[in-house]
C-alpha cells in the first residue's frame, strides 16, 4: 500500500525506490500488478449489476449473467495491456540502452497504470459523467507517471527517457485503438450485456 500511494502523491520518489530494488524483488511486484488490475471490473461488475446507473429518472442495471463474461474480458483486456506494452518496453530496451527485462516492462506499465485502477473503485457507483472525468484525469497522470518512471526505473538519460516514454506512450496508443474494435465485434457475437430495470 506504500508504494501505491506513494506512485500517486510522490512518484518520483517511489520510481527511485524502484529502480533501486533487485530484478528478484521486482519480478515478485508483477503480482501486485496483476491483483490491481482486477479492481476496475469487478468495480463495474458490482456497480452495474447491483447499483445501475440513472436514465431519464429509472436506474438501469446489467444483468448479473451477462455481466460476468464482460467482466473477465474486461480484465484480460487490463492484464494484455500490461504484457504487451510491457514487453514492447522491453524490447525497445536495446535501442535506448536501457537496463531491462520482460517483468521489468511489465512492472513499469502496470506501476504507470495505478491511477487508472484506483480510479476503477469509481465504478462501485456509477455516476457515468463525473466516472468519465475522473478517469481522464487519471488517464492523463498515467501519462506523467509513465513519463518520470521510464528514465528512472530502465536507469537510461531523461532525453533518451523522454523518446522512450514517447514510443511506448505510441503502443498504447495503437493498443487502445485494437481494443476498441475488438470490444465492438465481442459485443455483437460474445458477450453482448443485458440491460434491465432497476
Amino acid at each position: 500500500m506504500k508504494e501505491l500511494i506513494g506512485i500517486i502523491f510522490s512518484p518520483s520518489k517511489t520510481w527511485n525506490v524502484l529502480a533501486s530494488e533487485s530484478e528478484r524483488s521486482i519480478k515478485a511486484r508483477l503480482l501486485l500488478v496483476l491483483a490491481m488490475a482486477a479492481i476496475p471490473p469487478l468495480s463495474f461488475y458490482y456497480g452495474t449489476t447491483q447499483i445501475g446507473w440513472g436514465s431519464g429518472g429509472e436506474q438501469v442495471k446489467v444483468s448479473p449473467e451477462s455481466a460476468i463474461p464482460l467482466m473477465i474480458l474486461f480484465y484480460l483486456a487490463l492484464v494484455s495491456s500490461i504484457v504487451v506494452i510491457g514487453l514492447m518496453g522491453h524490447w525497445m530496451s536495446k535501442t535506448y540502452n536501457a537496463s531491462s527485462y520482460p517483468i521489468k516492462g511489465m512492472v513499469l506499465i502496470g506501476y504507470a497504470n495505478t491511477p487508472v485502477f484506483l480510479c476503477g473503485l469509481l465504478a462501485l457507483y456509477p455516476i457515468w459523467w463525473f466516472d468519465i472525468l475522473i478517469a481522464t484525469a487519471a488517464c492523463c497522470y498515467t501519462i506523467r507517471l509513465l513519463y518520470m518512471g521510464v528514465p528512472k526505473l530502465m536507469k537510461i538519460p531523461e532525453e533518451l527517457g523522454t523518446l522512450y516514454a514517447s514510443a511506448l506512450f505510441a503502443v498504447a496508443l495503437v493498443y487502445v485503438v485494437v481494443v476498441l474494435v475488438a470490444t465492438v465485434i465481442l459485443w455483437e457475437y460474445v458477450a453482448m450485456p443485458v440491460f434491465v430495470d432497476g
